[in-house]
């Protein structure tokens, strides 16, 4: 899910402005001939085909909205599985079904799987490229495979440009090498640095480079190996050493571990919370969110569709600061966004839980509000679109003119922006 800013106090000006300006447009009669047209036959109901897929896609948002905070109330974080004491060393992954017929482990990375890598020499990077201009060719093998590259170097190319047209090169080769240029800006030296994506010490993940035509692979020092491939080192519960030509290694029956790097303290692997229950149970709470949210904010003409984007907003303002500090955020528009990082560290942290769970129940709190909010347009979703749409509260058998009629003085008095605010 994207990243951006919190949703700000003229962020929500904006968007109450906008509904503003939708009612009094249809003060103006602006709206009015859209929704009550002249030639409408006498006695039939006025129920577009727009209409009905708002309805539709906001009772069906509000469900799943729900669903997702009833589950964020207490299911979500009830789950246990097998966790980590380090996720920075390793994390782990169970697939049984139940973690309580697990046994804790004890696990040390003495070292993780690598592939190649090669450093080039540091060189000035503003300062103007020593070696061959013009067509420069250089292959490189790997896996068995020879991949033939060229770049073109201008007179007034510097060291940095050279090395960044070779990297380019090499990454748009899909060759299974991933090339970069880093610079230090406080020498002003820049390295090619090429790695590759396999890892482990299996033939296929070593390559080689060489000119072929022209000295750039000589002159930037691309061809230096400055890191063998290795294979990842582990030792569970004090046993012998275990290699492995992978990252993923399997410790159990339905439990793996992804090894991320070397520790000299063992880590512990024993029964915890499930995070990814919880994690998953917020992005469906965010997603449910938005596509309710946009329902609404998408019928903006209709007073009670303008009612609930602005309980949303308002929900969503009042705990603004709460939800940003696990990750949760709002943008221009007032949609919920995710970041998936802080969220995760939110969940191991035990902040996640803590601001689900309080005031759960109560008649208060965020889970509390938005709850009670989605529960009603979920079971009474006709309260949040005006009655105009349905024909007429007063039966199926009402007359109307079209406009100026009966029929719009309902749909102009069926609610205002304040009848919904907090």
């Amino acid at each position: 899910m994207r990243v951006s800013g919190g949703l700000n106090n003229n962020s929500i000006s904006g968007l109450y402005n906008t509904l503003f300006q939708g009612k009094v447009a249809m003060h103006n009669n602006r709206l009015s001939r859209e929704f009550f047209p002249t030639n409408n036959a006498q006695g039939s109901g006025l129920f577009s085909m727009s209409s009905m897929q708002y309805i539709s896609d906001v009772k069906s948002a509000s469900s799943a909205l729900s669903s997702a905070l009833k589950d964020l109330s207490g299911p979500a974080f009830s789950k246990n599985t097998m966790v980590s004491s380090n996720s920075d060393a390793l994390t782990v992954n169970f697939t049984g079904s139940n973690p309580g017929n697990m046994s804790d482990m004890k696990v040390q990375v003495e070292q993780i799987a690598m592939g190649q890598l090669n450093e080039g020499a540091r060189l000035g990077a503003s300062s103007s490229y020593g070696g061959d201009r013009g067509l420069n060719r250089f292959s490189i093998e790997t896996g068995g495979k020879t991949t033939q590259l060229s770049i073109n170097i201008t007179a007034g190319d510097s060291n940095r440009d050279v090395q960044q047209k070779m990297a380019t090169a090499i990454n748009n080769a899909g060759i299974g090498l991933r090339a970069t240029v880093e610079t230090d800006s406080k020498t002003n030296m820049s390295m090619l640095r090429i790695e590759s994506t396999n890892v482990g010490t299996a033939d296929k993940n070593a390559f080689s480079i060489k000119d072929t035509t022209g000295n750039a692979v000589a002159r930037t020092g691309a061809n230096e190996v400055s890191r063998e491939r290795q294979d990842a080192i582990f030792r569970v519960n004090g046993g012998e050493a275990q290699i492995s030509q992978s990252n993923t290694v399997n410790l159990a029956n339905g439990l793996s571990a992804t090894l991320k790097k070397a520790t000299e303290q063992d880590v512990t692997i024993s029964r915890g919370k499930d995070a990814n229950s919880a994690i998953s149970a917020v992005e469906s709470m965010a997603r449910s969110f938005n596509n309710m949210f946009s329902a609404a904010a998408g019928n903006i003409s209709d007073p009670k569709a303008q009612g609930l984007a602005s309980r949303a907003i308002n929900i969503s303002a009042a705990y603004s600061r709460s939800l940003s500090e696990i990750g949760i955020s709002f943008d221009g528009s007032g949609r919920m966004i995710v970041n998936s990082q802080q969220l995760s560290r939110a969940a191991e942290n035990g902040k996640l839980e803590q601001f689900f769970m309080e005031n759960r129940g109560k008649n208060f709190g965020f889970t509390a509000s938005l709850g009670r909010l989605a529960d009603n347009v979920s079971t009474n979703t006709s309260n949040f679109v005006s009655s105009s749409m349905f024909g007429n509260s007063l039966g199926e058998n009402f007359t109307y003119s079209g406009f100026g009629g009966l029929n719009q003085l309902n749909f102009m008095g069926a609610g205002s922006l304040l009848d919904y605010m907090f």
